[in-house]
């Protein structure tokens, strides 16, 4: 458990406070990249607490600027992007994505007050389907880091997001959580109830590495559900026991390592990374941003349909029970695993997640928790966090915030004993 002053300090992100100075010294992901088309409509965005607004030039370059023009505070997200800026629709002033003033229509002619204006931008990159923004210090802007998921071009990358309506740290610690996946996305509980309860307790493997936790944990192949992949053997099981790897990098993110086995050639191994930024919205909503990969050489070169349409998300949440049905579905929550409507089974991992997240309340009070043994990895990312903050309190960079790539120029979030065929 925390104290409630140590939770305060690790869940608000607004402007100034302790782990907003934190997350404000890496590179966030603040929308996708198919989201703005140079000249389209601007966008208003909330990142952090702060309200700005993200479009992309007649050049094609992300600009993310603070909501309000600097002259009589109306949003910049009802201007027109054009002439190779950001027009105000109050009084026209016209701003680039560096955030100078580059017109002041009303002025004298030859007045020199539009260089004296500087308004609120913060540096954008596209990266692998994503916009990344710094919103730090800009003396201490580091390099967009060039991981491994978003720039490798000998596979298939699909890129997404889920708003979330709950504080972003209970969401990266249930997605770094070992142990829930055996209950909570359990299919077919009462017929695996018995065999689930008597399994041995996951084992699970930690170590501290220079860009956050490593995590490796047994799975008993046997108790997955008759007839689905994961009870046939998988990658090291030896017909039993197989390893899950899911990885917490500083400092809202998760890598979740999947390998799936053909069921007609058994032979045959997929591994798709899934690369995710927990990004406050504010402190009670967030997004989770993500990116998968999967190389070619393990699809035989075709690409891969992640089955992810964003144009069909529909948002979980208490209005519609988190598409639970109690009666007819076998999980123990209610809410089906899989969707009849939509590919693989990514929609019902998305509500069952968002349900136990969000149902901590919209920040979770970590005074009030019991702790065991299984949650020995979030006290461990608990400690990163606490000790960015100090770091940053004491002019330092905080972790993983200066990554360096290897030698293929590559920003790697793995462990060397990982099953991959890549």
């Amino acid at each position: 458990m925390l104290t409630a002053v140590q939770n305060e300090t690790v869940t608000k992100t607004g402007p100034g406070t302790p782990m907003g100075d934190v997350l404000r010294r890496y590179w966030q992901p603040v929308a996708l990249s198919e989201e703005i088309t140079p000249g389209s409509k601007p966008v208003q965005v909330r990142v952090m607490s702060e309200d700005l607004v993200l479009f992309r030039d007649d050049a094609g370059r992300p600009g993310l600027l603070g909501l309000h023009c600097s002259h009589r505070l109306a949003s910049l997200a009802y201007g027109r992007v054009e002439d190779g800026g950001i027009r105000c629709s109050f009084h026209g002033w016209l701003y680039d994505v560096d955030g100078r003033c580059l017109q002041q229509p009303a002025e004298p002619e030859r007045s020199t007050f539009k260089d004296k204006v500087r308004h609120q931008a913060y540096p954008c990159r596209d990266l692998g389907g994503l916009v990344f923004a710094y919103m730090g210090p800009p003396e201490r802007e580091p390099p967009l880091p060039p991981f491994e998921g978003l720039v490798r071009g000998d596979g298939s990358r699909k890129a997404d997001y889920h708003p979330i309506n709950s504080n972003y740290l209970q969401n990266l610690e249930g997605a770094l959580d070992p142990i829930h996946s055996t209950y909570l996305h359990m299919d077919g509980w009462s017929q695996m109830k018995e065999r689930v309860l008597a399994q041995p307790q996951v084992e699970v493997s930690l170590e501290e590495t220079s860009w956050g936790l490593w995590r490796r944990s047994s799975r008993d192949a046997a108790a997955a559900r008759p007839g689905s992949p994961r009870a046939a053997s998988e990658p090291g099981s030896n017909g039993g026991n197989g390893f899950s790897y899911g990885h917490f990098f500083m400092p809202d993110g998760f890598m979740g390592i999947r390998q799936t086995v053909s069921r007609d050639n058994p032979g045959q191994v997929t591994t798709q990374k899934t690369q995710s930024w927990y990004v406050p919205i504010d402190d009670e909503h967030c997004r989770r941003y993500l990116v998968a990969f999967t190389p070619h050489a393990l699809t035989e070169g075709a690409p891969l349909d992640y089955g992810i349409a964003r144009a069909a998300y529909i948002a979980p949440g208490p209005e519609n029970d988190y598409g639970r049905d109690y009666e007819g579905v076998d999980t123990i929550s209610g809410i089906p695993l899989r969707s009849s409507t939509e590919k693989g089974s990514l929609k019902g991992l998305l509500f069952q997640d968002t349900m136990v997240n969000e149902t901590q309340g919209p920040i979770a009070d970590r005074s009030r928790e019991h702790l065991g043994v299984g949650d020995r990895l979030l006290i461990m990312v608990r400690r990163q966090l606490q000790q960015a903050v100090d770091d940053v309190r004491n002019g330092l960079d905080p972790k993983f915030s200066h990554p360096e790539p290897d030698d293929e120029g590559l920003v790697r979030v793995s462990g060397n004993d990982e099953m991959e065929s890549t």
